[in-house]
């Protein structure tokens, strides 16, 4: 702006913050933590310290715009020098909403089965490997030392008995201790968002926190980490205060459990961790939540009026879009949960609410029995707007053509399982705009969802496309007696509940199971996740493309090869399974799309192995949003507004 100012002020807000961005919680900034650690500063020690730079935003919002009054600190009044701060256009703390310091802030209180404490008693209790539920910024973590027995107890009292956890260390340098570390990766660590990222391990080690060959790495990020880190210098693992498929706890910790470190400030917003994973330099969201929502995000086209997505079923994201503008926001979890699921129609609501959008369409998943389908078409009703169904991998693929601003390309979405048009279980597509192109081999799946959950009943189904039920019996005699066998052959035969499917997460379970590594799946992509870890050189395999109503990978061919070579290199059959798919999808992409962009999404782009190839061969993937089913929302967007504009609604 041209022309010389003398003044700056900042005047009381107004009206009903409509279209106002609403700002992330982001990390305590250096100036703040020099302040703690300073003996003679009035916040030297104290956990809630902030400034405008820094600290809790979104997760302590009730409504905007967004002002002191409008979040969980109205509860607190501010002491004189607080107030000064607050006041004083030249203070580093001028008008930041969070000010707070020992004398008018929050309290940190510990509890211990009854008994009260202090900080210096939760770490104690910490090091002498008790678990403690601490209240952070979005929620409850529950915090152990990661050492064998206390991780244990930890798998017992969550209900996760394989799943790899995150863990919280001091500084950048104890994160290079513990694995290998890119630019990229070392930028997202240090960033004020703070991620976890996922690393690659530099050995084998601390296999009872993760089995992977990675660990899900974090740096402190609020005053109490940095506090934490100063009594003890050892890793911590700090996982979501939550039973599987529920949502994270934000209050009522005990009952999760014993020990307790939590503050008096109300949590208005509930925002997990984000997760980041780097392939070839480039980073994939696996979680976008903490740091990052709702930031919106800026897309090519016009929308006219307002669409609201709903999102996926597991990794649920809603997603709001006016103008240029989308609003992604936190992380849900799995809405197959009835908590869960309430807790997304909650914040979901609230969302809508905070910025004060009215759907003129609101879109969800093409799945019947979906709960955020059942929400949609309450809420499409409720308002009387149209609501457009959107088929799951369609919504993968819009996705990244709605971030990179394509209106036409080749998409690759590989993925679990989605609700195809046809009734059937897709998860291995091609998409030349609106026709399927290509696809996965079909094949059967014994018991339906049971062999997502038991990958060896997806082999079985596989092995039946070439074996006799002599010679699949005796493939399957390290997973299950014969009495079992003959009840899921008879399935395959009679098709009873086995349901055909071109799902590549069901290829890569298979193989695993095939190799040994995973009988059953204890989390979401355990065996696929095992298969990527071990994997090295392939070996060479061409893939074999037949041409019907549509290209087809056969993947027959693939288990034939493993089965004949069952006695080479495990590592480099697993990175054949990887390399056949890849090359597949990337042979069909060229013979569909001659000139056209080409992209890849889906769940499985999180594997390093398959991406890395998609990237050498030129393809596009998901940078802003998740590749998974966290970023289905915001693919949603893109579908419904082609809708919207062919039909003219």
């Amino acid at each position: 702006i041209e022309g010389d100012y003398n003044d700056f002020y900042i005047i009381e807000s107004s009206g009903n913050g409509h279209e106002i961005s609403i700002p992330p919680d982001i990390a305590t900034c250096s100036d703040c933590i020099e302040e703690m650690k300073n003996r003679k500063n009035k916040r030297f020690g104290y956990f809630f310290i902030t400034c405008t730079n820094c600290g809790p935003r979104f997760s302590i919002i009730e409504e905007i715009p967004y002002d002191r009054k409008s979040t969980t600190m109205k509860e607190f009044f501010m002491c004189r020098k607080c107030e000064e701060e607050y006041n004083d256009p030249l203070d580093r703390r001028y008008h930041a909403q969070t000010i707070a310091c020992h004398e008018c802030g929050p309290v940190l209180t510990y509890q211990a089965k009854g008994r009260k404490g202090n900080l210096d008693d939760a770490v104690r209790d910490i090091i002498r490997g008790k678990i403690v539920a601490i209240k952070g910024i979005g929620g409850f973590h529950l915090c152990c030392i990661a050492k064998k027995e206390s991780v244990e107890k930890l798998r017992k009292m969550t209900g996760r008995p394989k799943k790899p956890y995150a863990l919280m260390v001091k500084d950048i340098e104890a994160a290079r201790n513990l694995c290998e570390i890119s630019r990229e990766e070392e930028k997202a660590l240090l960033g004020h968002e703070r991620p976890i990222v996922i690393l690659k391990k530099r050995g084998n080690f601390l296999n009872f926190v993760s089995e992977l060959d990675s660990l899900g790495i974090m740096l402190p990020y609020t005053p109490l980490h940095y506090l934490i880190f100063e009594r003890v210098d050892e890793p911590l693992v700090m996982t979501s205060a939550n039973m599987p498929g529920e949502p994270m706890i934000t209050e009522n910790a005990e009952r999760i459990a014993e020990n307790i470190l939590e503050h008096d400030r109300k949590i208005a917003n509930r925002i997990d961790d984000s997760v980041m994973k780097f392939v070839c330099k480039k980073a994939l969201f696996v979680r976008r939540s903490r740091g990052f929502v709702p930031l919106p995000i800026k897309i090519g086209k016009e929308i006219k009026g307002t669409i609201f997505a709903v999102g996926a079923e597991m990794n649920n994201t809603v997603c709001i879009a006016k103008g240029k503008n989308v609003l992604v926001s936190q992380y849900m979890g799995d809405t197959g949960n009835f908590m869960a699921c309430e807790e997304m129609k909650k914040s979901a609501e609230k969302f809508l609410r905070l910025s004060g959008a009215k759907p003129d369409i609101i879109a969800c998943d093409l799945h019947p029995h979906y709960n955020t389908t059942l929400f949609a078409e309450e809420l499409s009703k409720e308002l009387s707007v149209p609501l457009v169904r959107v088929q799951h991998h369609r919504a993968h693929a819009s996705s990244v053509l709605l971030e990179s601003g394509l209106d036409e390309a080749v998409s690759v979405v590989c993925d679990g399982t989605g609700y195809g048009e046809d009734g059937k279980i897709w998860g291995g597509e091609v998409f030349l705009g609106e026709k399927r192109i290509g696809s996965l081999e079909e094949h059967v799946m014994p018991g339906g969802e049971a062999a997502i959950r038991q990958p060896w009943r997806m082999l079985a189904g596989i092995l039946s496309s070439f074996l006799s039920e002599e010679e699949i019996e005796r493939e399957m005699e390290p997973f299950c007696n014969k009495g079992d066998f003959r009840v899921i052959y008879n399935q395959i035969i009679q098709r009873f509940n086995s349901p055909a499917t071109t799902s590549c997460g069901r290829i890569l379970d298979a193989a695993s199971a095939f190799l040994g590594l995973c009988k059953n799946m204890h989390y979401d992509g355990r065996p696929a996740m095992l298969l990527e870890s071990i994997a090295k050189e392939p070996y060479d395999l061409d893939p074999v493309i037949r041409r019907g109503d549509r290209f087809i990978l056969e993947t027959k061919p693939l288990f034939e090869f493993l089965i004949e070579n069952r006695d080479k290199d495990k590592s480099r059959l697993a990175a054949t399974v990887h390399a056949y798919i890849a090359d597949g999808f990337i042979e069909i992409a060229k013979r569909a799309g001659k000139g056209l962009p080409k992209t890849f999404s889906g769940g499985v782009a999180y594997n390093r192995h398959i991406t890395k190839r998609m990237l050498d061969a030129g393809f596009l993937i998901n940078e802003k949003v998740p590749a998974g089913d966290g970023g289905i929302s915001f693919g949603q967007i893109g579908q419904a507004l082609e809708t919207a504009m062919r039909e003219d609604v």
